[in-house]
């Protein structure tokens, strides 16, 4: 038999939640190969022989004995063997064509973690949403990824959030509150060509992953001089909204035959673009950066001029957004 978790009855058992019980009291000191296995001994967890994968040493284990507790890989860089980097336990796979259960059970999975752990301390995503938990001497952290699986992992204290997920989970956008989000990098200056790749690279992310929290994210665009010069967009449900709010102060600016052309549609003030369903048609979001960017050069916002602000909310929680693959600063704006 597969040795994967049935679906359907992972959490009815309770066997997602006897795992983090087990897993959460884990430290592994220097995280060397000899403290996971001493620290995973009384566990009974015993390491199969190390395999080779693309520059990575991968050592499997099975958490239980059956077919219901998945398995986990224990993961070194092929340059320092010895020294464990982190534990993966794939937990559940998901239903590739049923995404409402699939949703369903990456929400309880994170339920059971804050039942267990109290709030998380970061969001995150790049096509699979991630929630990650910080405890002295360990990171947790319960992510799915476009494999199909949820997967809960264990990482040094200090971990980086762009690990998350071993490559599934990069980090293309993080949520959490401000003292927690890295110090903001030096604006790059990137071209107006980059700088609409990025976007509509962080909308996929974003309108992909929002609702499996679920959640609702709003960020704006515009000038770090001049905060009436801006763009917005959203999350509404399974879609996203393109706001060119930018034309609320200066409406002298609009060309109303121009904006139409554009696929803009006039509201009763603003000028707004709805994709319902962009969270399963990708071109959406490139289509929803292609208009934002537009409407910022428009608007005489220079690139070397661009920042960003965002929030996320959801769950009863409210955090502010980091978009590192931007290139761009990361500042909080007032509302105007």
């Amino acid at each position: 038999m597969e040795n994967t978790i049935p679906r359907g009855n992972w959490l009815d058992d309770d066997v997602f939640r006897t795992l983090v019980r087990e897993v959460t009291p884990l430290r592994f000191g220097s995280w060397s190969l000899s403290d996971f296995e001493r620290a995973t001994s009384e566990l009974g967890w015993e390491l199969r022989d190390p395999k080779e994968v693309v520059g990575q040493v991968r050592r499997r284990f099975a958490p239980r004995k059956g077919p219901w507790g998945g398995y986990g890989t224990v993961v070194s860089d092929a340059s320092a063997p010895e020294q464990v980097r982190r534990l993966n336990v794939r937990v559940v796979d998901l239903p590739a064509d049923d995404r409402t259960t699939a949703a369903g059970l990456v929400r309880a999975a994170w339920w059971v973690m804050e039942e267990e752990l109290g709030p998380p301390t970061v969001w995150g995503g790049d096509m699979g949403p991630w929630m990650l938990w910080r405890l002295p001497g360990v990171c947790l952290l319960v992510h799915s990824h476009d494999e199909g699986e949820v997967s809960l992992e264990l990482l040094p204290p200090d971990a980086d959030t762009d690990a998350a997920g071993g490559g599934y989970s990069r980090g293309r956008w993080r949520a959490a509150e401000q003292a927690e989000l890295p110090a903001v990098p030096t604006a790059s200056g990137p071209t107006w060509e980059d700088m609409e790749k990025r976007l509509s690279e962080t909308l996929r992310s974003l309108t992909h992953d929002t609702p499996f929290f679920p959640g609702r994210f709003i960020l704006h665009l515009g000038s770090a001089d001049d905060p009436r010069r801006f763009v917005q967009c959203w999350s509404q449900d399974l879609g996203l909204v393109v706001e060119a709010t930018g034309y609320l102060h200066r409406p002298d600016a609009a060309d109303p035959a121009r904006l139409a052309r554009s696929g803009w549609v006039s509201s009763p003030s603003v000028w707004q673009r709805r994709f319902p369903d962009a969270m399963d048609e990708p071109a959406h979001a490139a289509t929803g950066a292609r208009m934002l960017v537009e409407e910022l050069r428009h608007l005489g916002v220079g690139p070397a001029d661009l920042s960003y602000d965002g929030t996320m909310t959801g769950r009863g929680r409210g955090f502010h957004l980091d978009l590192p693959d931007l290139g761009i600063p990361r500042v909080h704006q007032p509302a105007v």
